[in-house]
This record gives structure tokens, sequence and C-alpha cells, in this order.
């Protein structure tokens, strides 16, 4: 009773806008439900259509022929954030863009089955370059605001108060001394307490077959990799 009647003093904050963007099977879905979670006056912005420009998988990259499924072609070019804006309604533009990663070997072996259990066409490229392709472009309009922030899955994972504060200064929200997690997603098996350590103990590695592995780590950007903290892993 007592906390029901604090509630209702309790400042209300103002609404932010979020639009959130990664590649499927970078943990999206984990970020938005922490968010929902913790900061429900943050309203995700993002379309439901797949070749829409707000939706979160949406290929912002030149080079269309690396889209991998039809349903998110699109001809859409921009040089950079402020020609994407351009293309915004007011209420469409977002007090922060999200960017979620993962980092490029667990997300490929994941990536790989997605694609399989959703029958994506047979494709002329390694998966690899189109994460580069999608994030290098983030990457760039990253340089040009500090509206774009990227946030690493494995981070959210281990600190998931410290990534959610990042967020929360942005937007110029309080900081939470409790943060609330799941542990389901949309789209996602329970993550149990054993597939969370098996992830961070990078379990993932030896389920690459070894010439996967070689051209993997001949067709990632080192620059890229760097920008987003990953290293280059070796057996």
């Amino acid at each position: 009773m007592f906390q029901a009647i604090q509630r209702l003093f309790e400042p209300k904050l103002p609404q932010k806008k979020v639009l959130l963007y990664g590649l499927q099977r970078s943990g999206t879905n984990y970020l938005e439900t922490l968010m929902a979670l913790n900061y429900p006056n943050c309203k995700f912005i993002n379309s439901e259509q797949r070749n829409h420009i707000q939706h979160k998988h949406f290929r912002l990259y030149e080079n269309k022929q690396y889209i991998p499924e039809p349903q998110f072609d699109n001809d859409k070019q921009f040089s950079n954030l402020f020609d994407f804006e351009q293309t915004l309604t007011p209420s469409e533009t977002p007090d922060i863009y999200l960017v979620m990663s993962k980092d490029p070997y667990s997300w490929y072996t994941s990536y790989v089955g997605w694609s399989k259990k959703n029958n994506w066409p047979n494709r002329h490229y390694h998966y690899i370059e189109e994460y580069n392709l999608f994030y290098g472009k983030w990457m760039e309009f990253a340089a040009e605001s500090n509206k774009v922030l990227f946030i690493r899955y494995r981070d959210l994972l281990l600190q998931p108060q410290t990534e959610l504060h990042k967020i929360a200064t942005i937007l110029s929200l309080p900081q939470k001394s409790n943060i609330k997690t799941t542990k389901k997603v949309y789209a996602s098996r329970r993550f149990t307490d054993d597939k969370k350590e098996a992830f961070l103990n990078k379990s993932f590695l030896n389920k690459i077959e070894p010439d996967d592995f070689t051209q993997i780590n001949a067709k990632l950007d080192r620059k890229l990799m760097e920008q987003l903290g990953y290293q280059i892993e070796s057996r």
C-alpha cells in the first residue's frame, strides 16, 4: 500500500523516443526488454515493416546485394546521418539511436542457424561480410553524432546497470540503483545460467568449422573490430 502511494508522488519522467538497430541474433530483443522493464518512459519507435528505414534490422549499407533475405530488400542510400534524419518526421526522429552488436563469432553461429531455420536463400558471400557492412555504416553515423550509442551484448549480460546508465545519461534520465533483468525474451529460448556461462566462456568458438573459422578471420574488418571493442580469436 505504501509503495503504491509513493509511486503516485514520484515525478513523471518525460517520454523519450528510441530507435534500435542491430542484425538478427545480436540481442536487440534483450536490450528492448531491459529498457521496458527499467525505463518504461522510453518509447521504441521502430517500424514492423521489414524494409522500412525504422525497422530494427534495416540494412543501411550501400551494397544491397548483401541483404540476405528478400523481405529486407531496399534501395535507400544515405551518405550521412543528416540525410537519414531528413526522411523522418519530427515524431519519428529519436532522442537516441541504440545499435546492438554481438561479437562476430557468436553472432555468426547464431545467424547461420537462424538463416537455416527460416529457409533463407543461398547467398554468394560470407555472412561476416554483411556484419562488416552493417556495423561499419552505423560506425560512420556514430562519428557524426553523440546520439548514436553502441551496446555490446556481452556487456549487457555482465553489467546491465552500467550499460543502461550510459543510455540514461544521454537521455538525461535518472540513474537507477536497482536494475531489473530477465531470462526470456521474444524469439529466443530461456537463457539459463548454464547457457550464460557457456556464452561468456566462448563455447560458441567450438561450433565453427576450421575452414569457416579461417574465412571469418580473413574477412573481418580489423579497424571495425577495434572500434566495436572485439578481438580476433585464435584456436
